[in-house]
């Protein structure tokens, strides 16, 4: 009698292994928002990091990928890049964060937004 209970035992985790019982696969995150915080106003080696960004983002951020970007300028809009400096504790511009529809942090680059690491996660992410 032990015997029939434990392959019937054995047969029901099968089952609800086999019927995903054990809970759906994670889904990948899905990037529902860039932020690109710069300044227009700066000096010497921060103006030009923020320049290069400036060109990565225009270049990359073209067609269908424009409508994912949010672009902030420290310089003209204190106050909203304030609310993404203090929540991901931005430390220097340019900042490009990519988030989920939670506002949950996916990646980001600061400092340095190199095009080709941002084409590489835009990749990564399906867009």
């Amino acid at each position: 009698m032990a015997g029939r209970t434990l392959r019937w035992a054995g047969l029901g985790l099968a089952l609800w292994v086999l019927a995903g019982a054990a809970g759906p696969a994670a889904a990948a995150p899905k990037l529902s928002q860039v932020v690109y915080i710069t300044l227009s106003k700066a000096c010497g080696c921060l103006m030009e990091k923020c320049q290069a960004g400036d060109q990565v983002v225009e270049k990359v951020f073209t067609g269908e990928r424009q409508g994912l970007l949010k672009r902030i300028d420290y310089s003209t809009n204190k106050e909203a890049a304030r609310e993404y400096i203090k929540k991901y504790r931005l430390t220097i511009p340019p900042s490009l964060l990519f988030l989920d529809d939670q506002g949950n942090l996916l990646w980001r680059a600061d400092g340095d937004v190199d095009y080709d690491a941002v084409l590489a996660k835009l990749k990564e992410l399906g867009v």
